[in-house]
């Protein structure tokens, strides 16, 4: 039986609470400015102050925090249109406030008295979050941990509040377990090494933590977050019983998606000019431009990505945590199939764009960028996937824990 938070104590001053066709519709809003703003923040390699104020203004990072904190308790299904509108303006700003929401999600499996904290001034938090359980570690003292190592891909420092780093640590028995922390932000060095070909706009620095004090309250137990268990100690909404790993999935997974879609309709606006203008010159003849048969199979491609995406989604919000782990794999492994039908079929699009696609300035060449490095995410590791989707078919067990 869940444990609901006290609405009165704990609920932040905020506008209404915004149901699915609005939270849409303020996704929707915010596409001018950040297509309008994607090159400078790619060359700035770091999301820009306006946009990141814009899409705060908007209320779309409170989309996942419980209604009780004052946020908009969405689900999965608005998740999936808001992250999928703003990647198709830009991959990295739509990857970089898809993070920053499901993030706030994690944060709803942490104790009860740190998620008043947190949500205590705003129904939201900016967060970088590794999964890396590699990156540091965490020695066990009086009230807490010591924490200190350095951990990659730090989508969201630029802006945060918090960081949530994972470590491993030893139960009562002293067998090891995975941990996730969560410092504040002056206590966190950010370290730019964010020189990449793709996503340069998420600013994803390395953390740096030197030997910070963690109190035994702002830590959670990895293993409860990826099941879909924590969250639901504290909140009675489906989605607080959600495994973690389909939702980073989407996060991650949208956004090639939503760069793909953007590749395709500005191939074809291009294109259709490219013809218009041969058409007056010609004196009515219409040449072979485009090769349509080419962006005829990408489109149907990128089409059939989106379709098995939402069928994994009808299919995570049906089942949630009550889904097996080869059930919860097959989800992952499709995603990830879905994300590599969206990268081949970017590359035969970049194939037909002729010299000027090859431009640093053009959309499709940085969705080409965005994709190949949005596609290496480990959630949508090739081998590892596919491998555990064919051990399933074979009745064999899978291996990967990461589901």
């Amino acid at each position: 039986m869940s444990t609901q938070l006290d609405t009165e104590v704990t609920r932040a001053v905020v506008s209404e609470r915004l149901d699915h066709d609005r939270l849409v519709a303020a996704a929707e809003g915010l596409v001018p400015l950040i297509r309008a703003t994607a090159r400078e923040a790619e060359i700035a390699r770091r999301p820009l102050d306006e946009v990141i104020d814009a899409v705060s203004a908007s209320g779309l990072f409170a989309l996942m925090v419980p209604e009780s904190l004052g946020g908009h308790e969405a689900d999965l299904d608005t998740f999936f249109e808001v992250s999928l509108i703003l990647s198709r303006a830009d991959a990295s700003m739509g990857w970089l406030v898809a993070f920053y929401i499901e993030h706030c999600y994690w944060f709803c499996g942490f104790p009860e008295p740190f998620q008043r904290e947190l949500f205590a001034d705003r129904p939201y938090v900016l967060a970088p979050g590794s999964l890396s359980m590699a990156g540091g570690s965490a020695n066990r003292v009086d009230g807490g941990y010591r924490l200190s190592g350095t951990w990659q891909w730090g989508t969201g420092i630029v802006h945060a509040d918090w960081v949530m780093v994972g470590a491993m640590n030893t139960d009562e028995n002293g067998t090891p377990a995975p941990q996730f922390f969560a410092v504040p932000r002056d206590e966190v060095e950010a370290v730019d090494t964010w020189f990449v070909a793709g996503m340069c706009s998420t600013g994803s620095y390395d953390l740096v933590i030197d030997d910070v004090f963690v109190p035994e309250g702002r830590t959670v137990d990895m293993i409860g977050l990826i099941n879909g268990v924590s969250a639901s100690q504290f909140h009675d909404g489906p989605l607080y019983r959600t495994p973690l790993t389909p939702i980073l999935g989407f996060a991650s997974a949208l956004s090639v998606l939503g760069a793909a879609q953007g590749a395709l309709d500005e191939y074809c606006a291009q294109t259709k000019a490219k013809i218009a203008a041969n058409v007056q010159r010609a004196g009515g003849v219409m040449t072979n431009e485009g090769k349509p048969s080419v962006v005829a199979a990408a489109a149907l491609t990128i089409e059939a990505a989106e379709l098995l995406l939402r069928d994994v989604l009808r299919d995570v919000m049906e089942q949630r945590n009550a889904a097996a782990p080869d059930t919860r794999s097959g989800w992952l492994s499709r995603m990830a199939h879905a994300v590599f039908m969206c990268r081949e079929a970017v590359q035969d699009i970049v194939s037909v764009t002729g010299a000027g696609g090859l431009r640093l300035e053009s959309p499709i060449q940085r969705a080409l960028r965005d994709i190949t490095t949005g596609s290496n995410h480990i959630i949508f590791d090739r081998e590892t996937r596919y491998a555990d989707h064919g051990r399933t078919l074979l009745d064999q067990p899978i291996q990967s824990f990461m589901v």
